[in-house]
């Protein structure tokens, strides 16, 4: 890039009519001066907001979304030694599909959009890559005053494949709405991981008592599981819920709601367990709703079911042949 002109100027794609109104903040990295004048950042930010209210229930609830986008100008289109970009992005490649960002400077040009303190805690951040790598992160876990977390998360995609691929979609459904938006946690395994460890089921079940990853449990027990009332409830008995074994990418220990979903191979609606969670989050920070309560919930999904694709018989990790990433959590300040 030569001319930065156009760096920092802010965009309102979408309005909410419901509600107080939710905050997606889009901004992109490694596109250069000349793709903002000829309009590919804007088709790019355009298409990623589109993509991000394709699965059932957030299709439902777009209502209750605001959506920005803010020029980001970076030096050079593509990432690497030698290259700079706006939010300084790097792609771990190999077998990898980690991601790490500026964390500081995304929520810098957060702040440009969002001037309340509230609107930023309760914002999600999307940053999309100018390649065409397979990859995607989301940082969460920020504290806000007094030390209490916020939902404030960072979701980076890549324009997977082609703006118009699956792949794009998928992956940034699964990163922005599932692990950013909802707090959903992994769904798939690696088979080389075997049991999970009381350690880990200790931090996950911290997370849980605040409301957040509630698509995993560590029982067996269809009484006791988080979703046990799902089990119960014929209304859901064509969905094939359960208590499958394998989640958080751990084989053993840890068991999830289907055999699969949009949080486990993407390639596939989010299970019912997950549609709860994304919509409670909605209530809750778009209608400032203290508790949820649970027919309230299937009298919308009901309304709303998505199309349930046939089960797929493989794992998310085979589906790309690359291991995942996590999300990261941060436990990091916000700044304001």
């Amino acid at each position: 890039s030569v001319d930065f002109s156009e760096d920092g100027k802010i965009d309102t794609l979408q309005e909410h009519v419901k509600g107080e109104g939710i905050p997606i903040v889009l901004m992109g990295d490694g596109f250069v001066d000349q793709e903002f004048t000829d309009g590919t950042y804007r088709r790019v930010m355009e298409k990623a907001m589109e993509n991000l209210f394709t699965e059932e229930p957030v299709k439902s609830l777009r209502e209750y979304f605001d959506v920005f986008m803010i020029n980001a100008v970076s030096e050079n289109n593509d990432f690497g030694m030698g290259y700079k970009t706006a939010f300084s992005c790097k792609l771990a490649g190999g077998n990898s599909t980690t991601i790490i960002g500026d964390d500081t400077s995304v929520q810098i040009y957060v702040g440009k959009v969002l001037d309340k303190e509230k609107k930023k805690e309760n914002s999600l951040a999307v940053v999309i890559l100018n390649t065409s790598a397979y990859a995607g992160t989301t940082y969460w876990g920020y504290q806000g005053k007094n030390n209490k977390l916020v939902e404030f998360a960072i979701a980076y995609c890549p324009v997977i494949d082609n703006l118009d691929s699956e792949h794009f979609r998928q992956v940034l459904v699964h990163e922005a709405i599932g692990h950013g938006l909802g707090k959903l946690e992994d769904e798939y395994v690696y088979s080389d991981k075997g049991s999970i460890s009381t350690l880990e089921i200790q931090r996950i079940r911290t997370m849980q008592a605040n409301g957040w990853l509630q698509n995993v449990d560590f029982t067996a027990s269809k009484d006791t599981v988080l979703w046990a009332s799902f089990l119960t409830d014929s209304r859901y008995q064509n969905e094939h819920l359960g208590v499958y074994e394998g989640a958080c990418t751990y084989p053993k220990g840890a068991y999830r709601p289907s055999e699969d979903s949009m949080m486990n191979s993407n390639t596939c609606a989010f299970n019912a367990p997950s549609r709860k969670s994304l919509y409670e989050k909605v209530m809750k920070i778009g209608m400032d709703t203290e508790q949820v309560l649970y027919e309230d919930f299937v009298t919308f999904d009901k309304a709303h079911l998505p199309e349930m694709l046939p089960v797929a018989s493989y794992t998310r990790a085979a589906f790309s042949g690359q291991s995942f990433a996590r999300p990261v959590w941060t436990g990091s300040r916000l700044s304001h």
